[in-house]
């Protein structure tokens, strides 16, 4: 197993987790794009089109604001299936609300775009309250 990388970055919204990263470049709306209930994105043609969220750190470039992100993360939280903790390149200020009231950790404004060193199925440590994520590479 290779060593962790710890990059510094702007805790969002505060709190710990740790899960396999789920990795785009792209941004992603959870109006219409994410089924909260089955946890996965449905946007056709996305980079990330039939991807589970459940139990892992989404890193993304930012998602694209709608009024119902909060709801839609709310009922994905409850149905088991969210995220653990979001790593955006941008932040969506519903998606920091979204956050704040399902208890997902937040970070951005990372040293290091997060695409540079994280890939999908890395194992990513997010700790928002320090400003610390920690990835440690895939076997």
């Amino acid at each position: 197993m290779s060593e962790p990388v710890t990059v510094k970055g702007r805790g969002v919204v505060g709190g710990c987790a740790e899960g396999e990263a789920l990795v785009a470049d792209a941004m992603l709306s959870f109006w219409g794009e994410v089924d909260p209930v089955q946890g996965t994105v449905i946007a056709v043609g996305h980079p990330l089109e039939g991807c589970c969220l459940r139990g892992r750190v989404l890193v993304i470039r930012s998602t694209k604001g709608s009024s119902a992100t909060p709801m839609v993360l709310g009922l994905a939280k409850l149905e088991g299936n969210a995220p653990v903790a979001f790593v955006n390149l941008e932040v969506d200020s519903l998606a920091a609300l979204g956050c704040i009231v399902n208890s997902i950790p937040m970070i951005t404004d990372l040293e290091r775009s997060p695409f540079e060193f994280i890939r999908t199925g890395d194992r990513v440590r997010v700790d928002a309250d320090r400003g610390i994520v920690e990835v440690t590479a895939r076997g």
